[in-house]
């Protein structure tokens, strides 16, 4: 793990000094574990957005297939020039190989991207897809290779568990972790784990696995490797924190629940464990009183038997601090305020969950009008943690699937100095089965806000370069809904396969959601880029 200085600086984030020292990013890459099998297939999504936001012309790709254990199955170079939907399939690149059994696979993608000019970022957006008829479960880019060693002493600089999501275990929910190993083999692999459940009830332990080859996919149940796991969750989910001792690439795990019955997955990424982060480092100084220590926004829905959830999960550093809510209507009007709605401490170590559809039948509002509801912290002094996660849990109740979303997101430090940011610019794909739903929220750390926002939506497709355009207006602590089914127009241009959405906004307070909705009651989701 960088320190989230060191992570502003190597985005470029504005109002950041630019270290001038610092080497172009030439190389960007991830690598994804991949399945396929008799209920569902694999896929890597993305758009040409070098073109679009980088302005460069032109980058090269390089796509290698491995197997289970490692071994490169086949190679496929190309470069990109247009602005447009793509598409890495795993059934496309096993009809190229003389593997004979084509239809149960478990390996790994992984993409390499190439470009003479700085891409900024050594990990691309790409999106990882498994999907069906009956449900998809997405993510973006999470494991990597390093480029060389200056970029894995910088993302071990400090070494932290994973954590972050929930874990299920019982007859029909099995929670997982997948990942690729990288360069290096791993002869005494270890984990060790802490497992907090629903009453907030430790569990510690440690497990082994067998020796981990170069570039080998891993795969394993938790329930497998920790005997007692299904009577300590009893039944409702909890969470985990991994302790490893993985070297040699960057070890943010692909995680998530398995439903046997339906043989759906619904997957998200790891994230760090910051209880042990305590170093001046690990904290952002509060700059002003203007803005709130850190804020985020997230959509509800919570009508039609869908609900929503935010999981605050034990990894903060050390902290306590006061989480206020604020429900807002699509146009930005405030339902709801609920200042120091709960008081959280790191000392405490609990796994919270806060039920939206509960909190509005308490306060007898109604789920038709409720849009988004906007989550803030205040800290008790003026050292606020730089890294906040929460999970978003977006479901149905009462349909075939049990699974719901599970999407890993930060709160957003409150800093002034993106007052001053003219812009931003978003994008999110859009599925080619299911219903894919868009928020687009305008919500900012500051305490008066009052901005509206002004964006420019352009859609792209698979079939060639053409795009359309729409013009949309967002008030402040508002949000803007595109939904797939209900925009014929839309419809009829992406013509059934994948696509792809950007938002270039005059406005820098734009966050964002995608999810894909399923008849099943699957519900796949994930932040936009």
């Amino acid at each position: 793990m960088k320190s989230f200085s060191e992570h502003l600086r190597s985005r470029h984030e504005f109002g950041e000094k630019i270290d001038h020292n610092q080497k172009p990013i030439l190389r960007s890459s991830a690598i994804f574990p991949v399945v396929k099998n008799n209920s569902y297939s694999s896929r890597i999504l993305f758009l040409g957005y070098w073109v679009i936001k980088r302005k460069i012309p032109e980058v090269s790709f390089l796509v290698t297939l491995r197997s289970n254990d490692g071994i490169i199955i086949m190679r496929d170079f190309f470069t990109i020039y247009d602005p447009k939907s793509y598409t890495i399939s795993l059934d496309s690149l096993l009809e190229k190989t003389s593997i004979s059994d084509k239809s149960n696979f478990l390996g790994s993608i992984e993409v390499e991207i190439f470009s003479t000019q700085d891409m900024v970022f050594p990990y691309p957006a790409l999106v990882l897809d498994y999907f069906n008829n009956e449900f998809n479960t997405c993510v973006h880019t999470l494991g990597r290779v390093y480029n060389d060693i200056e970029d894995l002493n910088e993302n071990e600089a400090f070494r932290v568990p994973e954590t972050g999501f929930d874990i299920h275990a019982d007859d029909d929910l099995q929670a997982f972790l997948s990942f690729v190993n990288g360069p290096l083999p791993n002869h005494g692999a270890v984990i060790d784990y802490i497992i907090t459940n629903s009453e907030s009830k430790k569990l510690a332990g440690s497990f082994t696995l067998d020796r981990i080859k170069p570039y080998q996919t891993v795969f394993f149940k938790f329930q497998d490797h920790i005997p007692n796991l299904r009577q300590f969750l009893n039944g409702k989910a909890g969470a985990i924190t991994i302790k490893h001792n993985f070297v040699g690439f960057y070890p943010r795990f692909l995680v998530g629940n398995i439903q046997n019955s339906l043989q759906i997955v619904s997957f998200t990424h790891s994230y760090y464990d910051c209880t042990s982060c305590s170093e001046p480092l690990d904290y952002w100084d509060r700059l002003s009183e203007s803005h709130y220590d850190s804020s985020v926004s997230i959509p509800l829905f919570t009508d039609n038997d869908f609900f929503t959830e935010i999981v605050l999960y034990p990894n903060l550093s050390p902290s306590t601090f006061d989480l206020d809510i604020k429900l807002h209507d699509k146009q930005g009007g405030l339902l709801l305020d609920l200042p120091n709605f709960m008081r959280i401490s790191s000392h405490d170590s609990k796994l919270l969950k806060i039920n939206f559809n509960e909190l509005l039948a308490k306060n007898n509002i109604d789920t038709k009008n409720a849009a988004t509801a906007h989550i803030i912290t205040n800290f008790q002094d003026r050292k606020i943690p730089t890294r906040i996660k929460f999970g978003l849990n977006v479901g149905k109740k009462g349909n075939k699937s049990k699974l719901s979303c599970n999407i890993c997101f930060n709160s957003k430090i409150g800093n002034p100095l993106i007052d001053n940011k003219p812009g931003s610019f978003h994008w999110c794909p859009i599925f080619s089965t299911g219903n894919t739903v868009i928020s687009f929220e305008n919500s900012s750390s500051m305490k008066n806000y009052s901005k509206n926002a002004n964006l420019m939506l352009t859609f792209y497709r698979e079939k060639d370069t053409n795009s359309m355009e729409k013009e949309i207006t967002i008030p402040a602590n508002g949000e803007f809904r595109f939904e797939l089914t209900k925009d014929h127009e839309v419809l009829q241009f992406l013509d059934g396969n994948v696509g792809w959405i950007t938002a270039k906004a005059d406005n820098p307070y734009i966050q964002g959601y995608y999810f894909n909705f399923h008849s099943s009651g699957a519900v796949a989701g994930d932040h936009i880029f």
